[in-house]
Order: C-alpha cells, then sequence, then structure tokens
C-alpha cells in the first residue's frame, strides 16, 4: 500500500508513520540510549497501528498502541533537558502524539461500543 493511499484508507496509521519518520530523522544516528529507546518506541507504535488495521487482535492491538504512546510522550520531554531536542521540536512531536492519541482513543471508544 503506498503512502498516499494509506493516507486516504486509514489518517491514524498516515499519522504514526509520520511521527516515526519524523522521531528517526532527528534521533536515529545518536548513539545514546534516550535516542535508541524513543526510535524503538516509535517503530513499535506504527507497528501497533498497522497490527490493529489488519484486525489481528485488534482491541489488544489498540491497547499496546496507547500504552507505547504513553511512553513515547515521556520519552519526547525527557528528549529537551537531555539536549536530543530543542523544546519547539519536542512540543512539535508531542503535538503530533496528541493527535495520533485522539485518534486511538476514538477507536477504542467506537470498539468498546460495538461490544
Amino acid at each position: 500500500m503506498t503512502h498516499a493511499r494509506a493516507d486516504r484508507q486509514a489518517p491514524l496509521y498516515t499519522a504514526a508513520y509520520d511521527l516515526a519518520d519524523w522521531v528517526l530523522g532527528h534521533l536515529k544516528d545518536r548513539p545514546d540510549h534516550l535516542s535508541a529507546d524513543t526510535c524503538r518506541l516509535v517503530l513499535r507504535l506504527l507497528d501497533s497501528i498497522v497490527l490493529a488495521l489488519k484486525a489481528r487482535d485488534r482491541l489488544e492491538a489498540l491497547d499496546e498502541a496507547d500504552r507505547t504512546l504513553l511512553q513515547l510522550r515521556q520519552r519526547l520531554r525527557l528528549a529537551v533537558p537531555q539536549t536530543l531536542l530543542d523544546e519547539r521540536q519536542a512540543l512539535h512531536g508531542l503535538e503530533r502524539c496528541d493527535d495520533i492519541g485522539r485518534q486511538l482513543g476514538g477507536w477504542l471508544r467506537r470498539l468498546e461500543a460495538a461490544e
């Protein structure tokens, strides 16, 4: 599936993909533990969303994405005092996390209401 096609079919996937691309672009080549952990978390978030979209244990995958998003937010906040990101960059990443969180929350509420 192309990125443009995914955008029409699943805005949550596109938002997570774009966040992963942004985080990796800023942190992937850094040798510190916090950068590596943040990159690992953003990839795990994207993986969880992909699994949820494929309907493989959808609720479990969405719960995993939600937990991972909480951890990712913390890492992005920590990146500022560790001088890995400046405040503007961290705010940008956190705003993207908020958008993903709203989409995840809406999907989880719809699934829970359907049960």
